[in-house]
């Protein structure tokens, strides 16, 4: 009767271990069949440059000339061309031009040496002093004056007359020109578009290339024919200011 019994009981654990593993077996193979969705969706994508140019007219000119002295001694060579520059920079000022826009852009003392034929040497022949400036001239009509004032007051190397754009005007101009940059990347983004039968949703990038243009000069020569033109009026002409971008968009 007592084996009897016991072997019920154990006859009931057993049942119950295999009820509990099968409880469990869902969830322990439920755990294992998981797997991660690593699936992307690749969204088409379309890239077009554009560009915008805007055509103005120059604000500023800039005037660039130096002055060239040579001595025996370099403090005399230097201290004569420090005299001219500072006559040439009183006559501009009191002609009207502000101090800030009387710039050096070049100031340098060497010696100089000439080769001797005779001792197939280079001997020393005295210094070369040199001092160059630009000054911006705000009203381009008065420029030819201004590049006279120079030369009659010392200046021996003129090297002509560049036009440029205020900072304000130039900063304007590049919004401007950017905006029609836009535009134009996104007509051409539409034509690509529509050609595979979709339509532009968004944008995914724009890289700007900024504003490029350039100033040419009117002339170049030597300080006494700047001079004897310098009565002569100044054309600006115009310049372009360009930007371009590069746009990728989402369709």
């Amino acid at each position: 009767m007592k084996k009897r019994i016991g072997f019920i009981a154990l006859q009931s654990m057993l049942i119950v271990a295999v009820a509990a593993t099968l409880a469990l077996s869902p969830v322990l193979g439920g755990r294992q069949q998981v797997k991660a969705d690593t699936t992307t969706t690749t969204v088409p994508t379309v890239s077009v440059n554009g560009t915008g140019k805007i055509t103005v007219k120059p604000t500023i000119a800039r005037i660039s000339f130096g002055v060239f002295t040579h001595n025996d001694k370099s403090s005399v060579a230097q201290a004569d061309n420090d005299a001219i520059m500072a006559k040439i920079s009183a006559a501009l000022k009191a002609a009207g031009i502000k101090e800030e826009d009387i710039q050096t852009t070049g100031y340098s003392l060497q010696p100089h040496y000439t080769w001797d034929k005779e001792t197939q040497k280079s001997t020393l022949d005295g210094y070369d002093m040199n001092h160059s400036m630009s000054v911006t001239v705000r009203t381009i009509k008065d420029a030819g004056k201004f590049v006279g004032i120079v030369a009659d007051n010392g200046a021996n190397t003129v090297n002509g007359i560049s036009f440029d754009v205020d900072d304000d005007t130039l900063e304007q101009t590049k919004m401007a020109a950017l905006d029609l940059a836009m535009a134009n990347a996104r007509k051409r983004a539409d034509v690509v578009a529509k050609a595979a039968g979709k339509t532009i949703l968004s944008v995914q990038s724009v890289t700007v290339n900024d504003a490029g243009y350039t100033s040419y000069p009117v002339y170049r020569a030597g300080a006494a024919s700047e001079s004897a033109v310098a009565a002569a009026p100044v054309e600006a002409g115009s310049m372009d200011i360009q930007v371009s971008v590069s746009v990728v968009y989402l369709f």
